[in-house]
């Protein structure tokens, strides 16, 4: 129901309570409306029926905070705006997003992307580590200049590089999601791309290290000695290491295994929580079945490789794979490990197909004979046992000089 008169304020007092919404027109204006509800809120707004487009409602405030006078006035700036084209109710959005900040903008990224945890907690890290400052900054503000000394600001050069593909990828994000109503986009450039024109990116070099064919008797020898010493949780640990020698992978995905995808009777683990979305499907060999039933009831968890604490899982190995490191003086971090798994296999001449499947890496889209290759369980069983049994023979090796001596050295 729409009724008219002469909006004053002895009027607009006046006005009986409604039993349901209605709305008024003001008879100088006839563009301004007065809305009051059951409870006896009242507001202000223009309302006009723009030629070729939708009707367009802007508010303008609450009665008696905004006047009458007042709204005439309002009514009227508006009025004059819609006839120029320029909807109020956009240029309000318009505003509203060109001043969210990095922090707001982070938020949004995380909710619209799938992230991993692990991921999710390293661009976290990155965010509040080498971005705090910017947090609260508009990303208007965040500029090629500001690219540039942050990127340089860092110690790591490696760090550096990814606080900026963070950030790159934050950027990319809001450039495709605050948008005019036309489609243009409120942040169009991506400023960390000055790093690219100016060839400032540090481009740290992929890690080579490994355990060489003799270091591999050593490094067993300190594993086994730092598993005697340890608690369950670090024992846990110290199988998992050799787990991923002899697997070649994640560490992720080895503490994320459980029993659950483990199939004895078919001799075949599934692994869900991989890098690429990808579930994984190997074979459960002789060595990897003494592996795994050595953890069978050592900690009550779900997980394969389990820990003494409230998640039942292992989060952070970092101080066992410290000792091992230190008493072994070798390199034997995860990737290490992994690195190691891949260069046995490369040695033995396994077919990169059954190599990349078997370290789930993804094969490009280019690659039209992939996609006819069909690698099962089944299929990766006899290479996964040749590049085991070389791994375990040169693990057993009776060359194996005092591991005291190697670090008095």
């Amino acid at each position: 129901m729409e009724r008219k008169f002469n909006f004053t304020k002895q009027a607009i007092d006046d006005l009986p309570l409604p039993e349901t919404r209605i709305e008024y027109r003001d008879e100088k204006i006839p563009e301004l409306r007065l809305r009051v509800t059951a409870t006896g809120v009242k507001s202000f707004s223009v309302f006009k029926r723009v030629s070729g487009g939708s009707p367009v409602r802007v508010t303008l405030g609450k009665y008696p905070g905004l006047s009458p006078v007042r709204a005439r006035t309002l009514a009227l700036k508006h009025l004059a705006e819609l006839s120029d084209g320029v909807n109020p109710n956009e240029q309000r959005r318009v505003e509203a997003m060109s001043a969210v900040t990095l922090g707001e903008a982070f938020e949004g990224y995380k909710r619209a992307r799938k992230l991993k945890l692990s991921t999710l907690r390293g661009y976290e890290g990155v965010v509040s580590n080498h971005l705090k400052k910017l947090v609260e900054k508009p990303l208007k503000d965040i500029d090629r200049r500001v690219i540039v000394d942050i990127h340089a600001g860092i110690a790591s050069k490696a760090q550096a590089d990814l606080t900026m593909r963070v950030l790159r990828a934050i950027f990319n994000f809001a450039k495709y999601e605050y948008c005019r109503q036309d489609g243009s986009s409120i942040f169009p450039e991506n400023p960390v791309e000055i790093l690219s024109h100016r060839k400032q990116w540090n481009n740290v070099r992929r890690r080579q290290t490994h355990l060489r064919p003799g270091e591999l008797s050593v490094f067993y020898k300190a594993l086994q000695e730092v598993r005697q010493q340890e608690t369950p949780t670090g024992q846990s640990i110290c199988d998992a290491m050799l787990f991923a020698l002899l697997t070649g992978l994640r560490r992720g995905e080895i503490f994320s295994l459980k029993w659950a995808d483990v199939n004895l009777r078919a001799a075949i683990f599934t692994v869900y929580d991989t890098k690429n979305g990808l579930p994984l499907e190997l074979p459960i060999t002789k060595h990897i079945d003494e592996l795994l039933q050595t953890q069978k009831g050592r900690i009550s968890s779900e997980f394969g490789f389990a820990a003494e604490n409230e998640y039942g899982q292992v989060r952070e190995p970092k101080k066992v794979v410290a000792k091992v490191k230190r008493l072994s003086g070798t390199h034997c971090d995860f990737h290490d490990l992994r690195r190691t798994f891949a260069t046995t296999a490369e040695h033995l001449d396994v077919g990169s197909y059954k190599l990349k499947r078997l370290m789930n890496h993804s094969t490009g889209r280019d690659d039209v004979t992939a996609g006819y290759i069909i690698l099962t369980a089944e299929t990766l069983r006899q290479s996964a046992e040749k590049i085991q049994s070389r791994i375990v023979q040169r693990l057993i090796s009776s060359n194996v000089v005092d591991l005291h001596q190697v670090n008095s050295a």
